[in-house]
């Protein structure tokens, strides 16, 4: 018995946004489908939490340097460790996490005793080249030397003053965490880990701002997790699967 075209239509609509959401489903989880491209997520109201690792807590406590978080990012108590937590308001990416960029508002800070304090802002997390790349301003005098300036910070400024970066520089790298990666379609929303490293941009700020970087040039010096509300392709698909 053949079904009316109307009905006929809208079975084959269902099956194969059925298909394409399961497909991308196990995408989310590390299995690379075949032909579908990938369905672009945007982001709404989230946030992401950058938590240092122990022994990059070691680390700045042994140099004096403390963390602390630029406005709207505040500092924040995650499963016992201090963390940086920005809000993430806009940006897109890929279901896979293989592109896409969403930019953090506010910024991170790193303060030496003597008062001398760096900045990483307009940080954006960029899902193609899995680097976090912004802008690094350090501010206040280094006891008893001379500001110093590099690829990373403008000559010929005063060493009280802030100096800003020219040029976006690469602050972090990402490796992202696809077993932790959930999205569920129905609810809009969207949650996943990623480990961060020190990007080459980020260490030479750190040696500008205090002569020495506090970080560790390789490895991981931060455990982000990131969750919020996630919407259009999300929500499409999720209303193609409805009866």
């Amino acid at each position: 018995m053949s079904l009316p075209w109307g009905r006929a239509v809208a079975l084959g609509c269902a099956v194969a946004a059925a298909g394409f959401a399961l497909s991308w489903a196990g995408a989310a989880t590390g299995i690379t489908p075949s032909v579908l491209p990938a369905p672009q997520l945007k982001v709404g109201k989230a946030q992401a939490d950058l938590c240092p690792t122990p022994a990059a807590s070691k680390a700045l406590a042994d140099q004096g340097v403390t963390l602390g978080a630029q406005s709207p990012a505040v500092m924040a108590n995650v499963g016992g460790r201090t963390c940086v937590r920005m809000p993430l308001t806009r940006g897109e990416f890929a279901m896979d996490l293989s592109a896409g960029s969403v930019p953090a508002d506010g910024g991170v800070t790193f303060t030496k005793s003597t008062g001398r304090t760096l900045s990483f802002t307009e940080v954006e997390f960029n899902f193609g080249t899995r680097k976090a790349d912004g802008r690094a301003t350090i501010e206040g005098t280094s006891a008893g030397t001379r500001a110093s300036t590099s690829a990373t910070t403008p000559a010929g400024t005063s060493s009280g003053r802030a100096r800003a970066a020219q040029q976006r520089i690469d602050l972090l790298t990402l490796d992202f965490q696809l077993d932790k990666t959930k999205v569920d379609l129905t609810r809009g929303t969207a949650e996943g880990a990623a480990s961060l490293g020190l990007g080459r941009g980020g260490g030479n700020a750190l040696k500008d701002a205090f002569g020495t970087s506090p970080l560790p040039a390789e490895g991981t010096v931060f455990d982000a997790t990131a969750g919020g509300d996630v919407s259009q392709a999300a929500q499409s698909l999720s209303y193609a699967l409805l009866p």
